[in-house]
């Protein structure tokens, strides 16, 4: 008999439980609903604006800021490469898996 007891109250606590979370799944969803209808397209295109090129710091730059960093660095790069003499590149050996300065 203390089975039949344990069984309806588990029973009981799930249906509890699954229409609190139905509650709580309407009124978190509707909430959403409101504040991603508040949003404009306006507004998402100023933010992106700002991430791409508004004010930054150097801990936090912007898009363009980080872009210039990388390209600066691969300019050093490719003319620090081409300055370099071509005996101080190894021969392509398929043992080995990059071509490193000798």
């Amino acid at each position: 008999m203390a089975t039949t007891d344990e069984d309806k109250a588990q029973s009981q606590n799930i249906e509890l439980r699954i229409a609190l979370n139905d509650a709580y799944g309407f009124v978190e969803g509707s909430r959403f609903t409101q504040s991603a209808a508040a949003v404009t397209f306006e507004e998402l295109m100023d933010q992106q604006i700002e991430l791409i090129s508004g004010a930054d710091t150097i801990t936090r730059p912007n898009s363009l800021h980080r872009i210039d960093k990388i390209e600066n660095a691969v300019v050093q790069a490719v003319a620090k490469i081409k300055s370099m003499p071509d005996n101080a590149f190894v021969d392509a050996d398929n043992t080995k898996d990059v071509n490193t300065k000798r």
